[in-house]
């Protein structure tokens, strides 16, 4: 319904169709330019939940604006998307500069420090290499474990987001203080086997090339959306 819709979207050179919306699940991502109607947007909501027996939650409904500063600021402070729209609804949240919003176990935002939105990967990292102490692992077993605890808890938003070099000196220090921690005098371990996160990055970044090829069309297109002054990207759940 909305990609049939009269709402405009995102139109992005290089892309033979309009960007209107990316659906995981139960998650949808719509995107609309200042033409848009925000009305216009709930009517196909609120049509699509009636013929499924849903509801739509507007309590987790969030707005991204995208765009210049000036812009932005304007449609936080009316709640429009341009002079003479309509009013957003006062329960949907639009995120101010510095504020992430979490969609697929990603932070996306204006100004978002990366740090900030690693912190609860961070979080739960140490907290399983901690409980696997209380086990007392072998030398060989710390090793295996970090790779997979630490692997397992980063690679996917380190494939989406990025690791900022503050993350991966944090994880880097965790996982050696974890293997190293429960060394024997004598006993050694070959340092290959440790999980070190410059490669690791570097190994994830390989994966996701060699997974998904973009082409330079996509990624010219990728870019002129982040340039475009005008746009909104809204998170529905």
């Amino acid at each position: 319904m909305l990609r049939a819709s009269d709402l405009k979207g995102f139109e992005i050179e290089g892309m033979a169709e309009k960007l209107i919306a990316t659906l995981y699940a139960d998650d949808t991502t719509v995107y609309l330019s200042k033409w848009d109607s925000f009305c216009d947007l709930e009517d196909i909501l609120q049509t699509w939940c009636l013929a499924l027996g849903a509801k739509f939650n507007t309590g987790k409904t969030e707005i991204i604006p995208l765009g210049s500063e000036q812009y932005r600021t304007s449609l936080i402070t009316t709640r429009k998307m341009r002079d003479g729209g309509d009013q957003i609804p006062e329960g949907i949240k639009v995120a101010r500069d510095g504020e992430p919003t979490r969609i697929l176990g990603t932070w996306p935002g204006n100004k978002v420090k990366m740090a900030n939105a690693w912190s609860i990967a961070l979080e739960k990292t140490q907290k399983a290499l901690d409980k696997w102490t209380e086990h007392y692992p072998t030398l060989n077993g710390r090793a295996i474990l970090a790779r997979t605890i630490a692997g397992g808890y980063t690679q996917y938003l380190t494939a989406a987001q990025g690791m900022p070099r503050s993350v991966e000196k944090k994880l880097d220090k965790a996982v050696m203080d974890f293997v190293w921690d429960g060394a024997l005098i004598g006993q050694e371990i070959p340092r290959q086997k440790i999980a070190r996160f410059p490669l690791l990055k570097r190994y994830i970044f390989r994966q996701r090339c060699s997974s998904r090829r973009c082409s330079s069309s996509e990624q010219a297109g990728h870019d002129s959306a982040r340039r475009s002054p005008e746009l909104s990207a809204i998170s529905i759940r």
